[in-house]
């Protein structure tokens, strides 16, 4: 490989590892998307997991138990959220943005007491790097796709999982109808509430993944407060440009990961952007989605919408 081909091939690495957080936050937004439940805590739940990992990572050693306890960090906080959203019925868009406020909040708190100066503990090589046999040798590609953290290969199956299930599964096609026509689905017998409480506590968990991810994999095991820096509204952004389709939030999350490697990466490929440009390209891209989604009704029908047996819509 020349030196040309090393640079792309490391640019192409960066883009995909820097995708990673928000392709796990994606997916299971459009998840609870598809279920009516417009999660827009998501910022937060990244958070309490990434917190979550932290603290597990200082209390266990394992990297992996790190990355485990931050998925259980992620659902115990999406269970708080799902309660006043599913259940008591609250304005979905204003719990979000102040359960954000509180994610912030209370996570700085448990770095401030429980973490402290406590530093890393033992070698991440477990969760930072898998090299798939004879792919990661392919010119390019083979560091760029085959030899990354085991969780990208994860996220990868579950995007193709996904889709799977919306297409062909039975439990697809009652999320999918929880979001378009709640009403009517209950007057078919199926549990409503159970269903969408269910796609909240999923959301949770892989975003709670996503926020461990970004912990441990990404900074070495340290939790500094805020680390997210909004890549959960960038999450809610992706599954909206991507319509709320699997294998689509995947290649979306993928080029937006490559527009921010292009922060740290773009000078070696040649490309003269201001850097401050480059940062906020990311974000003009989701803020085109939500106006997209304000202006093309191809939301799922009760997305956003409480539901109240017998109430109607």
């Amino acid at each position: 490989m020349d030196l040309n081909s090393v640079t792309i091939a490391l640019f192409l690495a960066a883009g995909v590892r820097m995708s990673v957080p928000v392709l796990l936050a994606a997916l299971g937004e459009l998840v609870s998307e598809r279920a009516g439940v417009f999660t827009i805590g998501l910022e937060g739940l990244m958070l309490f997991g990434a917190v979550a990992s932290a603290v597990g990572l200082a209390m266990t050693g394992s990297p992996v138990a790190a990355l485990a306890i931050g998925m259980l960090g992620g659902t115990l906080a999406a269970v708080v959220l799902a309660l006043g959203t599913v259940l008591a019925r609250a304005n979905q868009i204003v719990m979000g943005i102040g359960f954000n406020l509180l994610a912030m909040g209370v996570t700085s708190l448990i770095r401030q007491l429980v973490l402290g100066d406590t530093p890393p503990a033992g070698s991440l090589r477990s969760v930072t790097m898998m090299k798939l046999p004879w792919l990661s040798d392919l010119p390019v590609v083979g560091r760029a796709l085959f030899s990354q953290s085991p969780v990208f290969y994860a996220a990868v199956l579950l995007a193709v999982a996904l889709w799977l299930m919306f297409r062909f599964s039975r439990l697809g096609l009652l999320l999918r109808a929880a979001g378009e026509n709640a009403s009517a689905l209950d007057a078919a017998g199926q549990p409503v509430l159970r269903l969408r409480f269910g796609a909240a506590l999923f959301t949770g968990m892989l975003a709670g993944l996503g926020g461990a991810y970004l912990c441990i994999i990404a900074s070495g095991g340290t939790f500094i407060d805020d680390m997210t820096a909004g890549r959960g509204y960038l999450a809610i952004a992706i599954s909206i440009f991507a319509r709320w389709l699997p294998l689509r939030t995947l290649l979306v999350a993928f080029a937006l990961g490559l527009l921010e490697a292009l922060q740290f990466q773009g000078q070696y490929l040649g490309i003269q952007i201001a850097t401050p440009l480059l940062m906020a390209t990311p974000f003009v891209v989701a803020l085109v989605a939500w106006v997209v989604m304000g202006r093309v009704g191809a939301a799922p029908g009760d997305l956003g919408k409480p539901f109240l047996r017998g109430a109607g819509h």
